[in-house]
């Protein structure tokens, strides 16, 4: 089985998180309540590498990327979306 691997700067405070994208497009929606993402490869790719660039141990608690409808990756359409890293709100559920 072939392996696939993404990557992303470490994080530098003073610029942030950062993640490079290829371009790729994903639309999200909610359906019944219930959140549905639909991406090409390269679209879906992108969305990992803002959570691997949220996951590095040297962003803060409280690091977070806005994703917005029609602002790459987000199709114009979708709802949009924000990713943070809270590891406090993640145990507590």
């Amino acid at each position: 089985m072939s392996e696939i691997s993404v990557s992303v700067p470490p994080y530098d405070p003073a610029t942030g998180v950062v993640a490079p994208v290829e371009g790729g497009s994903v639309v999200i929606e909610i359906v019944d309540g219930a959140v549905e993402i639909f991406g090409d490869t390269a679209g879906l790719r992108d969305l990992a590498r803002l959570c691997l660039a949220l996951s590095d141990p040297r962003a803060p608690e409280g690091s977070h990327i806005h994703l917005d409808a029609g602002i790459g990756p987000l199709e114009p359409g979708s709802v949009s979306l924000m990713i943070s890293r809270d590891s406090l709100r993640a145990i507590e559920r």
